[in-house]
């Protein structure tokens, strides 16, 4: 039997179908991963499984007493707790029947005797309970996941508030983890991730007893998880039982065979649709005519292929600089009177592009904020030189409920005509009602791209990019790494993705 069963799912977004009649299915102790490009639609179907949204038609079905858990990949929780609090919420129901078991325990010190033996079965049963949940392996269990994940050097007691975004993201995984649903849901978990943390999920990941699903882009780490892979494509999902490289290419053969089936299903309703037309009005013909009229209303029309929507991105080249582009003395960085790194020197040089990595919290983006002023330093100096014309990549950006991708590149354009700016979007794979669709509801690979088409429309010698990869699927990350490596001028990249950079940089500056 099915741990969750869908059937006949279908959802629409701005009155587009988002879904045909999907079927889905997580059997146990299967291993899922979901694969498909940027705005398919995996996130949405993770909602709704999640129950988070509501089907326009068809069933989802747990399986009663299944409990499930879901780390989407835009999640929102109150920052104003410490680290400590945050995570230890996730045992607060075995403390509380500790404090219960507790107090039968003090009872039994003052009751009447003929009730000693009910609370001491009361505080026994609790017991029980309480060692069957591993309640007193607690501080191990915690210690291992924080430990895995890096959060302990952030120090306990340190507010959500104060982490970067992504310690937070460790942490909200962290918490994830040690709730120990039947099933996990999670959305993009690698993002964020530094290398040594992602291949400590994986471990983590191939040896869960339990049932997961997984959305990622990180083709590494969809290489150790997945023992089953479900395909997001055409509207549909398509469930392939084996690894994900014996999947990649059972999927070509799949795609060839719908693209035949397709051109020819076509082919057979044009021809149908010419003879209804040519023989519906002729009094010897027109029964054959609307017969096959009726058999053209049944057919189960397929979609049309929908192939990746490719960007084509092309940063802009304002004027050559000096050999010297960005000089550190002394530099250090940091957040109020919290020294982050410290007596930073380094020299950028014209045309070079270097990568700035490091784990999570290490200060990277750190140093990208305060070289674009956006944060104050805390000691020496970092000199631009005065020709440098800077074009910025955030890692993180919060977006108005009601603002499009066309409202958000007038913002900083605002003479251009809608035309104008639809053309710019569509450069970058944003095309149709993706325009005017708000940005909130945009996946994360989709609002990157409008980020990314906002870069196209200025001049500058220097591009500076924090994580640009997170959110993006494969393709398009390739199509980026061909932008970045066209561009003439200097380039400063933070990624996690060793893959990414690789053969893109001249110089790495690694940050332990």
């Amino acid at each position: 039997m099915a741990i969750l069963e869908v059937e006949g799912l279908k959802f629409k977004y701005a009155n587009e179908d988002l879904f045909n009649s999907v079927s889905f299915r997580i059997l146990k102790g299967d291993h899922i991963v979901i694969v498909g490009d940027n705005g398919a639609g995996k996130s949405t179907f993770m909602n709704l499984i999640a129950k988070n949204l509501i089907p326009d038609a068809g069933t989802i079905n747990w399986e009663n007493n299944v409990s499930y858990a879901y780390l989407d990949q835009h999640l929102k929780v109150k920052t104003d707790i410490s680290i400590n609090d945050y995570i230890i919420d996730v045992f607060k129901p075995l403390y509380e029947k500790e404090a219960l078991m507790n107090s039968y325990y003090e009872k039994l010190a003052t009751c009447k005797e003929y009730e000693y033996d009910k609370y001491l079965d009361y505080a026994n049963s609790i017991q029980e309970e309480l060692e069957k949940k591993n309640f007193y392996a607690i501080n191990s269990t915690m210690g291992n996941m924080i430990n895995g994940l890096g959060i302990s050097e952030y120090g306990l007691d340190t507010k959500l508030s104060s982490l970067s975004g992504g310690q937070r993201a460790k942490v909200y995984l962290a918490k994830l983890l040690l709730e120990a649903p039947d099933v996990l849901l999670m959305d993009e978990p690698t993002n964020f991730l530094d290398e040594a943390h992602i291949i400590w999920l994986a471990s983590y990941l191939k040896s869960f007893k339990k049932q997961f699903v997984v959305i990622s882009h990180d083709e590494a780490f969809l290489r150790e998880i997945g023992d089953v892979v479900y395909n997001l494509s055409n509207k549909t999902l398509t469930r392939y039982n084996m690894p994900y490289d014996r999947f990649l290419v059972e999927r070509e053969i799949r795609e060839d065979n719908y693209k035949k089936a397709y051109l020819n299903q076509q082919a057979f309703i044009k021809k149908t649709e010419e003879f209804i037309k040519k023989n519906i009005v002729r009094a010897t013909t027109t029964k054959r005519a609307q017969s096959r009229r009726k058999m053209l209303e049944k057919i189960q029309v397929m979609e049309k292929p929908k192939n990746h929507e490719p960007m084509h991105l092309k940063f802009p080249f304002s004027k050559a600089l000096g050999q010297e582009v960005l000089k550190f003395k002394n530099l250090t960085v940091g957040y109020g009177d919290k020294i982050v790194l410290s007596d930073l020197e380094f020299l950028l040089r014209q045309n070079q592009k270097v990568a700035i990595l490091g784990h999570n919290g290490v200060g990277k983006s750190t140093i990208i904020k305060t070289i674009m002023g956006l944060i104050p330093k805390l000691g020496g100096d970092y000199i631009w030189n005065p020709s440098a014309d800077l074009n910025y990549f955030a890692q993180e950006e919060n977006y108005a409920s009601n603002v499009n991708a066309i409202d958000y590149l007038r913002y900083f354009y605002h003479l251009k005509t809608d035309g104008e700016l639809r053309s710019v979007l569509a450069q970058a794979g944003i095309k149709g009602d993706l325009a005017i669709k708000p940005m909130v509801q945009l996946s994360g690979g989709e609002q990157t791209k409008v980020r990314l088409a906002l870069m196209t429309m200025k001049k500058s010698n220097v591009l500076i990019f924090d994580e640009p990869t997170n959110h993006l699927d494969v393709a398009s990350k390739a199509e980026l790494w061909e932008a970045i490596d066209a561009f003439p001028g200097s380039v400063i990249l933070v990624t996690h993705e060793d893959n990414f950079y690789e053969g893109l940089v001249d110089l790495e500056l690694n940050f332990e």
